[in-house]
């Protein structure tokens, strides 16, 4: 008996152990992704290439294997960014970027005092001053336009105007009283949108000084890193993530991107050191990419997906982990409704061990990096976590409050399912 109690203590003991290491190890990962020298894992400061080399010596520490002589798939896209002095100052208040205003992406810099013309809701409901607004001189203006009780009146007008500033307005600031969401672009209009929080706004204002830079990137620079631990098959079993993020605005402000997708990239790196760590070589040889260029339109997994290092063809599986931070309230699987088999067979083994709380259906859709995979014919699942954790694209998106609720359960599902195939 006391032999049988020591021997199940031993085990709890070790079993307890391995999981705090993992948590530990993932901890550090979030700390060192999410730390500012990253930049926010954006283009500013080569933010996503640092984070990629941090990758790629991580595959070396725990050895797994290349297709090529590197970790790295190299390719390039537009971009734009904002790397340097961002003040917007209205009379006497300085508000801070991220905080109490986000420039939108496609904004081109702007620098100097002008006037200010207040699109306000008693103009915008009125059809006469709507229209006699728009017969002023702009060209040393900046239009802040407030909708909030026009009651939808002119709102058609009012989304084109803000979607191509039609008047050649320099810069078109927007009352703004949802989330601050940035993401990033492509393009360069030949104007300024910037959305402000109402707090602290003083509708009688005069004069705004504004100075925001922006460096446009035809062709930048950037890279995927993919490695794998060889199997007993020329079959292949495929985890993917994105490690990119949205960047800083600015010199002093940056996005630490905890949950998207600092979390799926450690989860990627901490199953990679599993099944490195096992003695037996896997079934099947697991492949663990890392994409750039997801926050700014899938191109990592589009080009990857164009311009394979093996033949999708071979792929059994693919798991894509995108924002898995949370979890409480379970996972939502992309692409469940549609393979149904595989979805099954992951609820039976999450029926089996009580892992998570709900594996909720999904069906297909075009928000993450499995998607080109899938219009290839691979079968795969976008798996996220569901809970409270609600940040997202903003600069609150920290490690140090990132929850990691359910972490190990999702990591032992994860693993499982593998093992089913």
């Amino acid at each position: 008996m006391k032999f049988s109690y020591t021997l199940f203590l031993i085990l709890f003991l070790f079993t307890n152990n391995i999981k705090s290491q993992n948590i530990k190890y993932v901890r550090n990962l979030l700390d060192t992704l999410c730390a500012e020298g990253m930049h926010g894992r954006g283009y500013v400061n080569k933010g996503d290439s640092i984070a990629a080399s941090f990758i790629a010596n991580e595959l070396v520490k725990l050895k797994l294997d290349k297709f090529n002589n590197s970790y790295l798939q190299n390719y390039s896209f537009s971009a734009n960014s904002f790397p340097s002095d961002m003040l917007l100052k209205i009379d006497d208040t300085k508000f801070k970027p991220g905080v109490d205003f986000l420039v939108l992406p496609f904004s081109q810099g702007i620098n100097g005092k002008y006037n200010i013309e207040y699109l306000n809701p008693q103009i915008i409901k009125s059809k006469r001053k709507f229209k006699n607004f728009w017969k002023k001189d702009f060209s040393n203006s900046i239009i802040i336009i407030d909708t909030l009780g026009s009651n939808g009146i002119n709102k058609e007008y009012i989304s084109f105007f803000l979607k191509y500033n039609p008047h050649n307005i320099k810069a078109i600031i927007e009352i703004y009283d949802r989330n601050l969401v940035f993401t990033p672009s492509q393009i360069v209009k030949k104007y300024t949108h910037i959305r402000l929080r109402r707090t602290n706004f003083n509708k009688k204002a005069k004069e705004i000084e504004i100075n925001i830079t922006n460096e446009f990137f035809s062709e930048y620079k950037t890279q995927n890193v993919v490695g794998y631990i060889k199997g007993q098959t020329d079959s292949f079993f495929v985890y993917t993530a994105h490690y990119d993020h949205i960047g800083r605005m600015g010199k002093d402000t940056y996005f630490p991107g905890a949950h998207d997708n600092a979390s799926g990239t450690a989860m990627l790196l901490d199953i990679a050191r599993h099944f490195k760590s096992l003695k037996k070589k896997p079934k099947h040889s697991i492949v663990f990419i890392f994409f750039s260029g997801e926050e700014i339109g899938l191109l990592g997994s589009r080009f990857f997906t164009e311009n394979p290092f093996f033949d999708l063809n071979k792929i059994n599986f693919l798991l894509n982990m995108d924002l898995v931070g949370s979890g409480e309230d379970g996972i939502q699987i992309v692409n469940s409704t549609v393979f149904k088999t595989e979805y099954n067979i992951m609820k039976k083994i999450n029926d089996n061990k009580k892992y998570l709380k709900q594996l909720k259906l999904r069906g297909a859709a075009a928000n993450s990096d499995h998607y080109f995979f899938y219009r290839k014919g691979v079968k795969c699942f976008f798996i996220y976590t569901l809970g409270s954790y609600k940040h997202y694209h903003n600069i609150y998106d920290k490690a140090e409050t990132l929850p990691l609720n359910e972490y190990d359960n999702l990591f032992r599902l994860l693993v499982d399912f593998y093992n089913k195939f």
